[in-house]
């Protein structure tokens, strides 16, 4: 009997609140470069394809992100773009898993076996996370549902863990699950590791489309209806992936997988294994992965130490100096200074709350934000005006739009503009300009093979982002 086909689910969603400033809703931590040359999410790609045809992965990820998502995966291989669910908004893991079956079920392979991958942890040992995916195949595809567990190193009280001691009569390699066991107390994360059949929970999974999709009709009814409905409406998305109503995602019960099915369900087999991996979910976990100097410090970036010890320091475009500190995560990006304690990652949590509470876009939100056509950066500010860098990718096209309070002055400083003034179009090269009157239809595209990079200053009353009337747009925004 021919083994099953093997499709790797790449969950894609979260923004990495206790990572922040780096991590923010606009670039969330899969999408940043935080370790290596490349984001936690293309390394996910690059495990997942190892394994797996890339025209057979499927991606689940959040609408808004998509653009991002597409263009990470396409440069790790084009046909990672295939199959992309996007989420008008986030409704937790169980959702989009769920999801992924249906669609797997109905457009790829009704007998698979599903491997969920967080697309944000960090796999140091791919050869040994590949043994325990060939390990999990066969038991999961017996009917098993499969989880991976990693073997603890400390008692850490900031993962969940699994409780598995006895060995499967069919696999002597996996254990059978006995219980899930929510982040503990300090007390009880040590008994934990003390007795040794305790693993942290990796939030990584394996089990056939047909058995995940039977369990969430048992366990959680309300989930599987919801998504049935949403999946029964999904559409063509303007850039590709397919796309799902809002009003139908916001009905599905927000639930981990965790919760919703895994602490319920029988037949749960554990896979021990020892991938090197971390969540990274804190910038205590970061400063764990890095080498560290002589005094215990992670720098990167333009460091000064002197007399700085157990210390992580990224430096995204200024000077950062350290002097007479220790145990602090210091991190500077383009518009925010974080100074921290390295190990209260919760605290980050509190302090993007409270930026939250402020209504301070610092909150969710880098200088430089991304576009399907390129970013934009605002450089300067004030009553009444307010002034861009924008950058515009080769053959990049933003939407033919107006506005209702603001009039603005455009000067390319470098590449080619092409430009749309109500019926008059100008092809612009550097230290040219154009003047775009209150209330005028206009855009601007980049003809060239280089980026085009121009400054807009914009003058008005608001100067909100959302004061665009748009006409006509490529990626199907309103």
């Amino acid at each position: 009997m021919a083994a099953p086909a093997l499709v790797p689910i790449i969950l894609a969603g979260g923004v990495g609140t206790r990572l922040w400033p780096v991590s923010r809703g606009t670039l969330p931590k899969h999408l940043a470069r935080l370790v290596g040359d490349e984001s936690l999410l293309q390394q996910t790609a690059r495990r997942v394809i190892a394994l797996a045809p890339s025209d057979r992965v499927v991606t689940v990820g959040a609408k808004g992100q998509d653009f991002l998502v597409a263009r990470q995966l396409g440069l790790v291989d084009p046909d990672l773009t295939r199959h992309r669910l996007l989420e008008p908004v986030g409704r937790n893991t169980a959702a989009a898993i769920a999801l992924a079956a249906l669609y797997v079920q109905t457009h790829l392979d009704s007998d698979a076996v599903l491997w969920v991958c967080p697309s944000d942890h960090l796999i140091g040992n791919s050869a040994a996370l590949a043994q325990a995916v060939a390990v999990a195949l066969p038991v999961a595809a017996a009917g098993e549902l499969v989880t991976f567990g990693i073997s603890p190193t400390r008692a850490e009280t900031a993962y969940g863990y699994v409780h598995a001691r006895e060995p499967l009569p069919q696999a002597p390699q996996v254990l059978k699950a006995r219980r899930f066991v929510e982040k503990p107390p300090q007390a009880t994360a040590e008994a934990m590791l003390a007795a040794g059949d305790h693993f942290w929970n990796s939030g990584m999974f394996a089990f056939r489309v047909d058995r995940i999709l039977a369990e969430f009709e048992r366990h959680a009814p309300e989930i599987r209806g919801a998504v049935d409905a949403a999946f029964a409406a999904l559409s063509e998305a303007p850039g590709g992936g397919r796309q799902i109503p809002l009003e139908l995602w916001r009905a599905v019960p927000a639930l981990p997988i965790d919760k919703a099915i895994m602490e319920r369900a029988d037949r749960i087999a554990l896979v021990p294994c020892d991938p090197d991996w971390s969540d990274l979910g804190s910038w205590q976990a970061l400063w764990e992965q890095q080498q560290q100097d002589a005094n215990g410090n992670v720098a990167r970036g333009d460091v000064v130490l002197d007399d700085a010890h157990d210390c992580l320091v990224l430096a995204e475009r200024r000077l950062v100096a350290c002097a007479g500190v220790r145990d602090l995560a210091v991190i500077e990006t383009d518009d925010v200074v974080l100074v921290s304690d390295r190990a209260r990652s919760e605290a980050i949590r509190g302090l993007v709350a409270t930026l939250e509470a402020r209504g301070r876009s610092e909150a969710s939100a880098h200088s430089a934000e991304q576009r399907p056509w390129g970013s934009f950066k605002v450089l300067h500010e004030g009553p009444g005006f307010k002034v861009k860098e924008i950058v515009v990718a080769p053959g990049g096209r933003l939407s033919l739009q107006s506005h209702r309070h603001r009039a603005e002055h455009w000067v390319v400083v470098a590449g080619t503009a092409r430009i749309t003034v109500d019926d008059d179009v100008l092809v612009l090269g550097p230290n040219q300009s154009v003047h775009i009157p209150l209330g005028a239809k206009h855009r601007m595209e980049n003809p060239g093979e280089a980026p085009m990079h121009l400054i807009e200053v914009q003058c008005g009353a608001y100067l909100g982002e959302d004061d665009i009337v748009r006409y006509d747009d490529v990626y199907g925004r309103s």
